[in-house]
């Protein structure tokens, strides 16, 4: 069976929710970021709450209450995948939207906790932009077979665009080299810092550019190949570098929802180049 672009959409929607379900419950979620933020935190805590700072930071009740979230949030991330993956098959269209835009929400709250985690770095957020992608496509659709291709095509290219820029330039080093980059790239390559730190430049080079590519016609196809074998190459990275075979059921635990959520980096731009091909199809037909 011939597997069909807006089925691949739901195979990412369903790896992403089900791969930070993982990650929540297993590892948690950077909340601790915002909530234990004394400077953002306080006027709440002391204002509306009539608790002292001291009081809301030491309490136990406060690190279960979070703890409690969280498993709350990945019990919605879990259901939300399965509602991704079998979402034709649920007539219930309200309550399918609300649990897909509720899970939405966790992830855009993630990705706020994950900027200000990283000290303000709103490039971090813009990398999800991918992620956020294949569910909103869900949520806004309500019927594939007579949706505009067109705008879906445009919309699924500036997402894909806004992942890559940020990671090239993150690679580039134009802002700064992510720790983990270097030591993916000496670990799989087994080369020294330096040469990792060249390799990294170019290729995050050829991401800034193939993103730009996307948006030029005759140049759009190419794009789409190399995004996508260095979209699923870059996600595979993550579990190789991380594998240890002494601890074989450990590394798997902890470097294969990695990869999982990182998967429709690749997957999602093959769904916009199949999709790009029927409407060209289709346009071709027509005249």
């Amino acid at each position: 069976m011939k597997l069909k672009p807006f089925f691949i959409i739901q195979i990412c929607a369903f790896l992403i929710f089900i791969a930070r379900a993982y990650q929540f419950y297993f590892f948690g979620a950077p909340f601790r970021a915002i909530l234990w933020d004394e400077s953002l935190m306080s006027p709440i805590v002391e204002n509306v709450f009539n608790t002292s700072w001291y009081d809301y930071a030491t309490s136990s009740k406060t690190n279960k209450g979070i703890a409690n979230l969280t498993l709350f949030f990945s019990i919605t991330l879990f259901v939300s995948a399965f509602v991704c993956l079998f979402w034709k098959q649920i007539p219930y269209v309200r309550l399918k939207k609300s649990i897909i835009g509720f899970s939405l929400f966790i992830l855009f709250i993630l990705g706020v906790c994950m900027v200000k985690d990283k000290n303000y770095d709103f490039l971090q957020f813009f990398e999800l932009t991918m992620q956020f992608a294949a569910p909103l496509v869900l949520f806004f659709t309500k019927d594939f077979e007579t949706l505009n291709k067109q705008k879906l095509i445009f919309w699924l290219k500036v997402s894909i665009a806004l992942t890559f820029i940020p990671h090239g330039l993150f690679a580039m080093g134009l802002i700064y080299v992510p720790g983990h980059f270097i030591d993916m790239t000496i670990k799989i390559l087994g080369v020294t810092e330096t040469l990792a730190r060249q390799l990294l430049f170019v290729v995050g080079l050829l991401d800034v550019i193939a993103a730009a590519f996307l948006f030029i016609p005759k140049l759009v196809k190419p794009a789409f190949i190399y995004i996508i074998i260095w979209g699923i190459l870059t996600a595979l990275a993550r579990i190789v570098a991380g594998f240890n075979y002494d601890f074989f059921l450990n590394s798997i635990h902890h470097f294969t929802y990695l990869t999982v959520y990182r998967l429709p980096h690749g997957l999602l731009p093959l769904a916009t180049l199949m999709l790009y091909g029927i409407y060209d199809k289709t346009l071709k037909t027509k005249h």
